[in-house]
């Protein structure tokens, strides 16, 4: 099998990406409205709960900031565009978080469908 063509089936199976994080940003949205009609004005909340909230919130505008940085520099590429660029055949993605400016580490992740999963 061609690169171009591992590739691009390898990508395939992830073809709606962008529908699942929206999907799970409508949850986000949506558990954040009814948590917000729950706390009362002036209510004491616990500090495991506000700390929970706060990663939450640090969590979500550093992909914000990620997304954004990356349609700036106009790197932002379909599936279609990034299966058909090229790449290495161990089926490996690896994109920096915040670039050069940000917090410059990678996460890799990789497809291994050989390998059983532990239960």
């Amino acid at each position: 099998m061609k690169t171009r063509e591992f590739i691009k089936e390898d990508y395939e199976e992830y073809n709606d990406e962008a529908d699942m994080v929206k999907s799970n940003l409508n949850t986000i949205i949506r558990s954040a409205e009814e948590l917000e009609q729950l706390i009362h004005d002036n209510e004491n909340m616990a500090e495991w709960a506000q700390e929970k909230l706060a990663v939450v919130k640090s969590m979500i505008v550093t992909v914000k900031d990620y997304i954004a940085s990356e349609h700036e520099r106009g790197i932002a590429k379909t599936v279609a565009e990034t299966a058909t660029s090229g790449g290495t055949s161990s089926g490996a993605v690896a994109t920096s978080i915040g670039g050069s400016a940000g917090f410059g580490k990678s996460i890799f992740m990789k497809r291994n469908p050989t390998k059983a999963k532990k239960k």
